[in-house]
């Protein structure tokens, strides 16, 4: 749909633990409303993104180490 074009894995990092924290935050305040639909819900999607923070996190190191290698070979 968008071609060869990806969203760089810092910014999906970083998007991922706001949105994260942002569920988890709810989950809490759902959890003290008694709404346990909605906290299942928000709890659900906090660990979705917290687990894709984490995959973006080793791809933004994997992107690291294979730029040093890189570097390391052509001297």
């Amino acid at each position: 749909m968008f071609g060869n074009r990806r969203v760089p894995p810092h910014i999906v990092l970083i998007f991922s633990v706001l949105l994260g924290a942002l569920c988890a935050v709810g989950a809490f305040f759902a959890m003290r409303s008694g709404s346990w639909l909605w906290a299942g819900l928000a709890l659900v999607l906090a660990v979705w993104f917290v687990v894709d923070a984490v995959r973006s996190y080793g791809w933004n190191e994997n992107k690291k180490r294979l730029a040093a290698e890189k570097q390391a070979a052509a001297r």
